[in-house]
């Protein structure tokens, strides 16, 4: 029997490999509509992380590449949100076959 892969199943991991990535999730997992100015202030004010806009939107740019945010706009403020349906989807369905497995 085979594993089924996911493709995208590779992003998520390498999404999560990443600490300060943890820590956004984090942070959206506390509050979700979080604008990028918001996120950077909250890894300053309460991680003690100091990074540039343009880094933690590449942090952002992964996280949605592997569908675990998504963004959306409220007027013209662009808003992140944790996508956790996703995030447990693709995790999930990738380890029930190694426990189907071991059934035997």
């Amino acid at each position: 029997m085979s594993i089924q892969l996911d493709p995208n199943l590779s992003n998520v991991f390498r999404a999560l490999s990443d600490d300060t990535r943890l820590l956004i999730l984090d942070e959206l997992r506390k509050r979700n509509d979080q604008t990028l100015f918001e996120l950077c202030a909250r890894l300053y004010d309460v991680h003690d992380i100091a990074m540039t806009r343009q880094a933690v939107t590449r942090h952002l740019n992964a996280l949605e590449q592997a569908a675990l945010i998504q963004t959306s706009w409220q007027g013209r403020t662009k808003v992140h949100s944790l996508a956790a349906r996703s995030f447990t989807d693709s995790i999930s369905t990738w380890l029930e076959q190694f426990f189907e497995g071991n059934k035997r």
